[in-house]
């Protein structure tokens, strides 16, 4: 992850999508709690299940699952098969690429009326 600038892989069993690792779970259910990193397990730490959308899914719904499920990250899967990843950070940096505040992406909006 680090090498390759990276905050989070999505984690494969048998070809499918099964689960992430993120730097938070690195630091927080590994090296927080004293485990070695070089002798844990990715199986051990990774977040399951994995929580994601297909390609045709709305960005509302992204959003929405993002925001309610507290989650920076959220994988597009097709068949089981990773077909990227869409992040807080790609909304808000389309809106502010259009000359727009952060403040008016639709993450931010979705938070205002999503109910915990």
């Amino acid at each position: 992850m680090d090498e390759n600038g990276i905050g989070s892989v999505v984690v494969t069993d048998g070809g499918k999508a099964a689960g992430m690792v993120t730097e938070r779970d690195i630091i927080t259910k590994c090296v927080a709690k004293g485990l070695d990193p070089k002798k844990t397990r990715v199986e051990q730490i990774m977040s399951t299940p994995l929580l994601s959308v297909e390609p045709d899914a709305g960005v509302v719904d992204a959003a929405r699952i993002m925001v309610s499920k507290m989650i920076r990250r959220l994988p597009v899967i097709k068949n089981g098969e990773l077909k990227g990843m869409i992040t807080t950070t790609d909304m808000i940096r389309d809106v502010v690429s259009k000359g727009k505040r952060k403040e008016d992406s639709l993450i931010y909006i979705v938070c205002d009326y999503e109910k915990f």
